[in-house]
């Protein structure tokens, strides 16, 4: 998530501007597509704020903690966090469950609502006799972007790698040339080379879901959807896809996740300030 104008400092002071009027809790979210996603889930008296920034949320929970300011969290992705140990500890900061919001709803009912809206059923079939499910699929071409990206941060955590997913995506077949994506991701920093192919080896064990990254799955999405998995118009992109995944996970979907109890257990902790709608 991009920065905007806005610091950990600025945010502070919106918040603390907020509660002179407002009462109720206040949670932090990275960006517009979280206050989305989240905006019908929460209480009505939480008001919610787009930090602009996975940095802009941590700072503005760490400073609110260190005046002990009451009733404000923050949600954030967890990124590689889980798998590196670099999560910064705050009972009042608060982690998605696998890479980040995108990976939760891939994971989700809402998956197979999309699948319904803009699938072909006959196409799909085709795909799952072989014996693999559309998610199981979808995972499987995501990770080799994952653990490339995480490989990389392993070998090199100064430089994040800039990867087109649509570069690499057979639209015809729904397969991702993996090798000319090691070879082209790799191109500029041959000297790293070696390193980050010797970190490709040992990701084998790891969690899936705490690799792969939400946008990539939805980039691979859509690319399926437009000829192996059904016929989207090429007027229907990401963005649209990434919508009807944010307005189709259930309750019941969300109640599933530790993020929500997480919530929960800060709102017990913190009462009387409420943020799941009941």
């Amino acid at each position: 998530m991009l920065q905007g104008h806005k610091s950990p400092g600025t945010l502070v002071g919106e918040i603390k501007m907020l509660r002179a009027s407002h009462h109720g809790a206040v949670m932090i979210v990275e960006g517009k597509d979280d206050v989305r996603f989240w905006r019908p889930r929460c209480h009505a008296t939480c008001d919610l704020i787009d930090g602009e920034g996975k940095p802009n949320v941590i700072g503005a929970v760490q400073r609110l903690d260190a005046t002990q300011f009451g009733g404000a969290l923050g949600i954030v992705d967890s990124d590689f966090e889980r798998l590196t140990g670099g999560r910064i500890e705050s009972s009042n900061l608060l982690y998605t469950d696998a890479h980040d919001l995108e990976c939760l709803l891939c994971r989700s009912s809402a998956l197979d609502k999309v699948l319904a809206e803009h699938g072909n059923v006959s196409k799909i079939h085709r795909l799952e006799s072989a014996g693999i499910d559309v998610r199981t699929a979808l995972l499987e071409r995501a990770l080799v972007f994952g653990r490339l990206r995480f490989a990389a941060l392993l070998a090199r955590p100064s430089v994040k790698l800039q990867v087109k997913v649509q570069q690499f995506v057979d639209e015809k077949t729904w397969t991702v040339d993996d090798e000319t994506l090691i070879c082209r991701a790799l191109a500029n920093s041959p000297h790293d080379a070696d390193a980050v192919t010797s970190r490709l080896g040992q990701l084998a064990d790891v969690d899936p879901w705490h690799v792969v990254r939400g946008h990539d799955m939805i980039t691979i999405l859509r690319i399926g959807l437009r000829r192996v998995l059904g016929d989207l118009p090429t007027s229907i992109g990401t963005n649209d896809i990434a919508r009807l995944l944010r307005a189709g996970m259930s309750p019941e979907d969300l109640r599933d996740t530790g993020l929500w109890a997480d919530l929960r257990a800060w709102e017990a902790a913190n009462r009387p300030y409420a943020v799941l709608v009941d």
